[in-house]
């Protein structure tokens, strides 16, 4: 047995993470760091590397994923056209908090919690540990109003604990992703219907009809969700979320509504001319995407480098603007390092028509995919929007770079 392998076996796991490995005392701590570092490099190649979210821009599959990203954005248009495709399309929603809960047995404790307690996998419990853990190890308030505001949140969302628990059966197991709609039931207004906008940072506000389906039932509840998607694991990375349609084991109590997905009824027309269009141009300037897209040593995040920039035009209102010189004048005022920069500006040389084609790409269909949100927005059924975050799509066994969503990113809230 190597001597670094015997140390390692005979030291604490407390003294393992309590060394320094920037400044290592002696031969055996500097023994020990460098297979840590061997370790943690080996688990990195193995990571695949993030871009951008859970549910991507259908227009930022192109420099995502090059040709082929960009072929497959194409696929999912064509797919709107017939009414499987239209009718597999749902909204996005904008609600606030998000919640999780579920159980790990049988007859287990449900557990419950938001978004920063999932992501630090904090399995709270009760209405007890809930409030805990928001209000002592989540966040850092620093003002007495903000430090109260926190405390009010935790008492409303450990709340929640109770409406959950009774709803969700005995013998579920596994874990239900959901957005709050209303924490308490919204009043009517005087054309007989109920409004609530979830999130207070967006414009995003839902309306029912008091005397639809879903109206009649907002008038017994207190609390309303919509549900997502299942995780058979607490505190699992989004990617890693199957899509529910139905969520009616969840609603055995008239105080709490999960709602369920909301599918496009209407029919889509697409512009055939148009994809016609995007795909000559690609094939036109396809092996230079490419080229220029691929990982190069020292710039391992070219593409996420590009989804700032196209966000942050985004942000500025400005996606017409999207252009090779355009892009060149945000990249030298931006925080790439000036390393980076410099080896874009050679695969740029390299390859000179990459950026010009990606950002056309990106706007021909990002044409296509607004006129498609602007054909099925407005209402539909019991439950419409207004300042609405779009739609998304799940994506099929065919598709190889996941979920898609169609935001009307001209009107853009953050993404």
């Amino acid at each position: 047995m190597r001597l670094r392998e015997l140390l390692s076996e005979k030291w604490s796991k407390k003294y393992k993470n309590s060394i320094n490995c920037s400044n290592p005392k002696g031969f055996s701590q500097k023994a020990h760091c460098a297979g840590r570092k061997k370790t943690e490099s080996v688990n990195e190649a193995e990571v695949p590397k993030q871009l951008g979210r859970a549910f991507n821009h259908l227009e930022d599959l192109v420099f995502f994923q090059g040709s082929a990203g960009t072929l497959e954005a194409l696929s999912h248009i064509k797919d709107f056209s017939t009414q499987q495709g239209a009718e597999s399309i749902r909204m996005k929603w904008d609600g606030n908090p998000q919640i999780y809960w579920g159980r790990e047995t049988k007859n287990g404790p449900l557990l419950l919690g938001g978004h920063n307690g999932w992501s630090k996998g904090a399995k709270t419990s009760s209405p007890e540990e809930i409030k805990d853990f928001i209000v002592n190890k989540s966040g850092s308030p620093k003002t007495p109003d903000e430090v109260k505001a926190r405390e009010q949140f935790a008492d409303q969302f450990a709340n929640l604990y109770n409406y959950f628990d009774r709803a969700t059966p005995k013998d579920f197991v596994g874990f239900v992703y959901a957005d709050g709609l209303f924490l308490q039931r919204p009043p009517l207004d005087k054309e007989g219907v109920y409004t609530f906008c979830p999130n207070p940072k967006s414009q995003t506000c839902y309306h029912v009809r008091k005397d639809s389906d879903l109206g009649k039932r907002i008038a017994g509840a207190d609390v309303m969700v919509v549900g997502h998607a299942y995780f058979p694991q607490w505190g699992m990375p989004d990617s890693s979320q199957k899509p529910i349609s139905d969520f009616s084991q969840f609603n055995g109590t008239s105080k709490l509504i999960v709602l369920g997905p909301i599918y496009n009824k209407k029919p889509v027309q697409v512009d055939t001319k148009g994809v016609e269009q995007v795909e000559k141009y690609l094939s036109q300037h396809a092996q230079q995407i490419d080229t220029f897209l691929a990982d190069t040593a020292g710039l391992s995040d070219l593409k996420n480098i590009i989804y700032t920039y196209v966000n942050q035009t985004a942000k500025a209102k400005a996606l017409d603007s999207l252009s090779a010189k355009h892009f060149d004048g945000w990249l030298s005022t931006s925080k790439v390092s000036p390393g980076k920069q410099a080896k874009i500006q050679e695969k740029a040389k390299a390859n000179p028509n990459a950026i010009e084609a990606i950002f056309t790409l990106v706007k021909m269909i990002q044409n296509m995919k607004d006129a498609i949100i602007d054909q099925i927005e407005g209402e539909q059924g019991d439950i419409w929007d207004t300042h609405g975050e779009g739609r998304v799509r799940y994506a099929d066994q065919n598709k190889k770079f996941g979920n898609v969503k169609l935001v009307p990113r001209k009107r853009w809230t953050p993404q």
